[in-house]
């Protein structure tokens, strides 16, 4: 594959994952809503109804997602981009990615499977997968971005 596909794959790969996890953490917040038990319920006296403190509790996520996304996955994006822009084309699948780089994708997939046995409250894995999945969303728009602008370098023979 070239080296323009390889970037726009990982764009993908994220924007799906942060999709996923952004559908579920909306999903985990409004469920939380109608419990008893959730930070929701527990906030509402401060927010006027759980439904506002939801409401609140989404933005924290976003807020959060937009911040690492910014400034934490966006090295990530730019050592990534550097990785695949530095193979002559066309790139083999497993010379694209390092394993360092699969290594921080199996982590993070554990770390989201390990909260579902820890006793941590619903909204709050909420707001963890809404900001872990904006986070990606953002990511991956700067993976298309940097996709969308390669250039293969001069100095680079291409086949």
């Amino acid at each position: 594959m070239k080296h323009r596909a390889y970037i726009a794959l990982s764009g993908f790969l994220w924007f799906f994952s942060g999709g996923f996890l952004l559908y579920k953490g909306l999903h985990l917040i409004n469920d939380a809503t109608f419990r008893a038990d959730s930070l929701c319920s527990k906030w509402q006296t401060v927010f006027g109804s759980p439904q506002q403190a939801a409401t609140i509790f989404i933005g924290i996520g976003l807020l959060l997602g937009f911040i690492k996304g910014r400034f934490v996955l966006s090295k990530t994006v730019r050592r990534v981009v550097s990785r695949i822009a530095s193979f002559p084309g066309p790139i083999r699948f497993s010379d694209a990615y390092s394993r360092s780089y699969w290594i921080l994708i199996a982590s993070m997939i554990a770390l989201g499977m390990s909260f579902r046995f820890l006793p941590i409250p619903m909204d709050m894995r909420g707001i963890v997968d809404v900001a872990i999945g904006s986070a990606l969303v953002n990511g991956a728009m700067l993976f298309f971005r940097a996709a969308r602008a390669f250039q293969i370098p001069q100095n680079t023979p291409q086949n």
